[in-house]
């Protein structure tokens, strides 16, 4: 008979005293969770978003908010420093992100040049 692998000593002493009546991680349930996201500013359809840095989390909100928004809407970012990393120890900059997932960014000299008259 197969033993099972549980995550932790915790989780093994639960599935011991379960035994067979319970199967252990069998299968995944995704989930969405319902938040209310105030762009900084709005300009018919498009957000933007100054960031100086992402907080632990924001990654995942940002891509969420994407997902979730209706064409023609976009989401663009003013980064105050394209160059600073995501966190601490990270190989990829903010700016580097921001391409990777499809966002548009600007510097606060760069953006003068497209949302302004």
């Amino acid at each position: 008979m197969k033993t099972k692998k549980y995550r932790n000593k915790f989780e093994e002493q639960v599935g011991i005293i379960l035994g067979n009546s319970f199967s252990y991680e069998k299968f995944k349930i995704p989930y969405v969770v319902h938040r209310n996201y105030i762009p900084d500013f709005v300009n018919g359809h498009t957000l933007i978003e100054c960031k100086g840095f992402f907080r632990a989390g924001d990654v995942q909100k940002y891509k969420a908010i994407k997902n979730s928004l209706h064409l023609p809407d976009e989401l663009v970012f003013v980064l105050h420093n394209p160059r600073k990393k995501l966190r601490k120890g990270s190989k990829m900059n903010m700016s580097e992100w921001c391409e990777k997932e499809g966002f548009r960014w600007f510097t606060v000299d760069t953006i003068r040049n497209v949302f302004t008259s």
